[in-house]
């Protein structure tokens, strides 16, 4: 374990070094507050260690799927949530978007708020759902508010859009175009997903029946956390080749990642290029 946080950090440190240019912007782009967090913790908390700025931007409030809370009191408390993930991740911005849980549309309107956010913050980099039939309502909702906005950015270099496969499309056929080992940050990924407190605290044993015992055990919330997030940073036979194309013989070392694949829409990059939007991946 501490051998291969040492050649994970090594990785990172070298390509930090060895690639020195201007600070990134980077924009993640999800519908509900939490999700920047679990889906791309990792490689947020790498690229701001790095020095690149990123901004989270959830496109609906969170007001929906507690068992006891009001709508307005709900959403009041993942924002305060969504703040303190952003001290955790050193976050330039998180915004969240007044919209309702689980009434997200792809409007005009918000699509219009999408693209002055992203041309606000001059994005190089844009993280968002790969939105399909299948998947979660929202979450696809959002993917397709993206990738229906992108034309109309009006930008000198419009940025290169990336898929994040959610809970449901990551059982889709798919093969990722590049996996981050996220071993060195993996502490601040888990640290920004238990500040969730409303949905691993609350929500999420509430549904599973073991709400009484999670209050009760703070060594439970922690297992909760961890097993929660796991799924969303876990090598798989889907995404072993992407690992092992990027890190070659140190794939083995490796036990978390993040995989994504590059969006169809937008800007296609070469080798050189992706290592110079995703620093973090070792250099040749």
């Amino acid at each position: 374990m501490a051998r291969s946080l040492l050649l994970i950090t090594m990785c990172m440190l070298s390509a930090a070094f060895a690639f020195a240019q201007k600070p990134l912007k980077v924009m993640v782009i999800f519908a509900h507050p939490d999700e920047g967090e679990i889906y791309t913790g990792g490689i947020t908390a790498l690229y701001t260690k790095m020095g690149h700025q990123v901004k989270f931007m959830s496109l609906t409030n969170g007001d929906a799927g507690h068992y006891s809370m009001k709508p307005a009191d709900l959403a009041k408390m993942r924002y305060q949530e969504a703040m303190e993930a952003k001290q955790i991740l050193s976050l330039g911005d998180y915004e969240v978007l007044d919209y309702h849980d689980k009434y997200l549309k792809n409007t005009k309107e918000v699509q219009d708020k999408v693209i002055k956010s992203i041309q606000d913050w001059d994005a190089d980099v844009v993280f968002t759902y790969y939105p399909a039939e299948g998947g979660h309502t929202d979450n696809m909702t959002a993917g397709y508010i993206v990738r229906d906005a992108a034309p109309r950015l009006q930008m000198k270099k419009k940025p290169v859009f990336v898929y994040i496969r959610d809970f449901h499309t990551i059982r889709f056929s798919y093969i990722p175009d590049f996996a981050v080992a996220i071993d060195a940050v993996w502490p601040t990924k888990l640290a920004a997903c238990a500040v969730q407190r409303s949905q691993v605290n609350d929500a999420i044993p509430y549904k599973m029946g073991i709400l009484d015992e999670v209050r009760a055990n703070p060594e439970k919330q922690k297992k909760l956390v961890y097993e929660n997030t796991y799924p969303y940073s876990s090598i798989t036979p889907v995404n072993l080749p992407a690992l092992t194309k990027w890190y070659g013989a140190a794939a083995s070392n490796i036990q978390y990642i993040e995989s994504f694949e590059i969006a169809e829409f937008g800007r296609q990059l070469n080798e050189d290029e992706m290592r110079e939007l995703f620093p973090m991946l070792p250099r040749k």
